[in-house]
Parts: structure tokens; sequence; C-alpha cells
């Protein structure tokens, strides 16, 4: 046996909790849902759960622990990831005064492919550090040490969080998806990329302004 049964009953349980309260996760994958539909929401989704599963690996093998003990390293993952959100923000507006101004449809942003929208969610993933310092906090406390295998079982546990996160963040992206096709037919279709430049602009704010947890 690799995982204690009542540990990992209890955690199942919180972890479906911690992932259908609404977070970042949920505005980003909303957010592409909106520029690209049902196909860039899942593949987003599908990008935020690779990346989950690097940060479980690294934190089996202790990298994670390395970085979270650095504030050089923490700080330089925070304002890169912010800097991306942004720049993802930024180019959604573009996006949306091109269109809303009736400009040369040439210099409008080419509708992205499925694997650089989930390419976006696994590099959010991956720069935010606030994923690090959670999975350091929570996978330990449901760590039985008498079974051994302890980096195992923080990998597993890491598993099945991102199981659990990423169906939750496909039926969010399925159903914004549909809203988002759905809204493109009607006067609200033509500030979807507003809107979603101002959730990646929000997202990058709130990572910096919410620091290193204590």
């Amino acid at each position: 046996m690799i995982l204690d049964p009542t540990l990992t009953a209890a955690y199942v349980l919180l972890a479906t909790a911690l992932a259908v309260a609404p977070g970042p996760d949920v505005l980003f994958v909303v957010a592409n849902g909106m520029q690209h539909k049902i196909k860039g929401a899942i593949a987003s989704a599908l990008g935020i759960g690779a990346g989950s599963l690097l940060h479980a690996l690294a934190a089996a093998l202790g990298i994670s622990a390395i970085v979270a003990a650095s504030p050089t390293a923490f700080e330089i993952l925070r304002y890169a990831g912010a800097a991306y959100l942004a720049y993802l923000g930024v180019q959604a507006l573009k996006s949306w005064w091109t269109y809303s101004n009736d400009l040369d449809p040439d210099q409008a942003i080419v509708e992205m492919s499925g694997w650089n929208v989930f390419r976006r969610g696994l590099v959010t993933n991956i720069l935010n550090p606030k994923v690090i310092v959670f999975y350091l906090a929570l996978l330990p406390q449901f760590i039985n040490v008498d079974l051994g295998h302890v980096g195992l079982q923080i990998f597993l546990l890491g598993c099945i969080h991102n199981v659990i996160g990423m169906t939750f963040l496909i039926c969010v992206g399925l159903a914004a998806g549909k809203a988002s096709k759905w809204l493109s037919r009607t006067r609200v279709g033509k500030w979807m990329d507003m809107i979603a430049g101002v959730f990646f602009i929000g997202l990058a704010i709130r990572l910096l302004v919410s620091g290193k947890p204590g």
C-alpha cells in the first residue's frame, strides 16, 4: 500500500472543495473560452493540468522546497508570471481594438491553435509560484511516513488533485466556450476579447499584489 486510505479519502474531499472554489485558474479558462471558444477553453484547462503535474513532480523531487526557500527565485517566478499574463491581456485588448475599430483585418491577431492555447495554460501555471507553496503546504499533511516512499506519495496526491481540478476546469471550459459561441452571435460578441484582456490583466495584478504566503 502506497497511500493511507483514510488520509487519502480526506484529501480527495478537500481537493474537490478547493477545485470547485472560484479562483484564478477558473478565470483563466473562462478568458480563453471567451477568446477561442470551446477548443481554447479545453486546451487551456489541459495546459493548466500539465503544469500542475510538473509542480507535483517538482514537489516530490524536492525542487519546489528549494524554490520556495529562496526569496529571489520566488520573486523571479512571480514577476515572470505576472508579466506573461499582462502580455496575454495586452494581446487580447489589441485584438478587440482592431476588431471594434474595423481596422485592416490583416492586422488582427490570427486565431490561435489548440496547441498554442495549451501552452498558455502550461506556462502560466509553471510561472505561478503560489502553486509551489500550495503543494508544499497541503500535500505533506496527508502523507503517512510509516508507509515510506514519501516522494511517491506526494506525487500521487498531486496527481489526484490534478485530475480533480482538471476535470472541473474542463467542465467550466465547455460552459464558457458554449456561452462564448452564443454571445459571439449577439452585440456582446465584439467585447469578448476586451473582457478576456481585462481578466488576464486582473490576474497579473492579483499575482503581483498578493505577495508570498506566510
